[in-house]
C-alpha cells in the first residue's frame, strides 16, 4: 500500500481551508487527562473462554477481559488471538460504534496473524445486548455543559487505558493499531493522538470530525440530538470541539488510513477529507468510496492487514 500523498482519494480535498482555531482549553484539558490515565495503574485480568470465532477461512480464540479505568470504573471487553494461523505479535484495538454493545468478533475487526482486542466503554459486558440510542436517550449528550463531566471524557480515557492494557498481553511483541469505524474511528483518532504508544492509525468513516461542518450537513440522529441542544446551549460547542479530531489531527504522526461513504448520510466525506488534510503523518491515505453509505467495506480490513504487515510486526 502507498501511504504517502493520499492516493485513492479524489482530486480536490474539500474542507482544506476551513480550520479554525480549537477551544483555548484544548492543550490543558488534554494535559490533564493524560496526566489522570497515566496515573491509574489499569490493573487488568483475562478469563479463559471456549469460544472460537472464524473470519475469512482463519479461526481466533476469544477470551474475556476487564481492567481499571479512571473514576474507578471497570471496563469490559474481549481479546481475540490467532488460533489455527501464525500470530505475527501485533496488536488491533478497535474502538466500539455509537451503541451502549460491545463490537462482535467478526470480518470488520479481525485481523489475519493479529490479536484484536474491543472493548465496551460504557461497562457492560462483551455479551450485552446492542443497543443504539440514537432517537431515544442518545448518551452524546450526557454531562455536555462542563468538559470535566462530558461522557466522552471517560470513554476516551477508557481507551487510552485499554492501549497499555493490550500492550501488556502476552502474545503482543510488536506494535498494536488504534481502529475503529464510524464513532470508533473518532475514538480512533484521537487515541492516535493522545498516545505515543500506538504504531498506526485506522478510522473508517469517522464520526466527531469537523464537528462545525459535520452539525450542518449529517443526518445522523445522534449529530441533530447535539445540534438541537448546541443551537439552544451555544457555549457548550467548546465542550464538543474537544474532542473534534480535526484539532487532533496535527498531532497524528503514525501511519494513517482514512476512509468514507460518498452515500453516508451520518459522516460526510468532507469532513472526513477535512481531518485529512490536518493529519501530520507523512504516510497516510484516504480511500472514497463513491456508491457506500455507512456501512464496512472489505477493502478496509485488506487495509489493516497490509498496514500492520508494513509497520506493526
Amino acid at each position: 500500500m502507498a501511504l504517502t500523498g493520499g492516493g485513492g482519494c479524489r482530486q480536490k480535498l474539500r474542507g482544506e481551508s476551513n480550520l479554525i482555531e480549537p477551544p483555548k482549553t484544548f492543550d490543558s484539558f488534554w494535559s490533564e487527562l493524560r496526566a489522570e490515565v497515566d496515573s491509574v495503574d489499569c490493573d487488568w485480568d483475562r478469563t479463559e473462554r471456549s469460544q472460537i470465532v472464524t473470519s475469512r477461512g482463519h479461526s481466533w480464540k476469544i477470551d474475556w477481559i476487564r481492567y481499571s479505568s479512571v473514576e474507578d470504573h471497570l471496563i469490559q471487553g474481549w481479546l481475540a488471538v490467532p488460533y489455527d494461523h501464525q500470530a505475527n505479535g501485533a496488536g488491533f484495538l478497535w474502538m466500539p460504534g455509537y451503541s451502549y454493545g460491545t463490537p462482535r468478533p467478526d470480518d470488520s475487526d479481525l485481523v489475519e496473524g493479529t490479536v484484536t482486542c474491543a472493548i465496551n466503554v460504557h461497562g457492560n459486558t462483551p455479551d450485552e445486548a446492542y443497543v443504539n440510542p440514537a432517537g431515544k436517550n442518545d448518551y452524546i449528550l450526557n454531562g455536555i455543559d462542563d468538559p470535566r463531566t462530558y461522557i466522552y471524557r471517560v470513554i476516551v480515557a477508557h481507551c487510552l487505558c485499554a492501549v497499555g492494557v493490550l500492550l501488556n498481553q502476552p502474545e503482543i511483541s510488536g506494535g498494536i493499531a488504534s481502529a475503529g469505524m464510524s464513532q470508533g474511528g473518532g475514538l480512533a483518532l484521537i487515541v492516535s493522538s493522545q498516545s505515543a504508544l500506538t504504531g498506526i492509525c485506522c478510522a473508517d468513516m469517522p464520526f466527531l470530525a469537523d464537528l462545525r461542518t459535520a452539525l450542518t450537513l449529517s443526518h445522523s440522529p445522534a449529530y441533530r440530538t447535539l445540534k438541537r441542544y448546541i443551537d439552544e446551549h451555544p457555549k457548550c460547542l467548546d465542550t464538543v470541539l474537544l474532542f473534534d479530531s480535526l484539532f487532533h489531527a496535527g498531532n497524528i504522526h503514525v501511519p494513517t488510513w482514512l476512509s468514507a461513504g460518498g452515500k453516508d448520510p451520518a459522516c460526510k466525506p468532507v469532513t472526513v477529507e477535512a481531518v485529512y488534510a490536518q493529519l501530520a503523518s507523512k504516510n497516510k491515505h484516504y480511500e472514497y468510496f463513491p456508491n457506500a453509505g455507512h456501512i464496512f467495506m472489505p477493502q478496509m480490513n485488506a487495509a489493516y492487514r497490509e498496514m500492520v504487515d508494513d509497520y506493526l510486526v
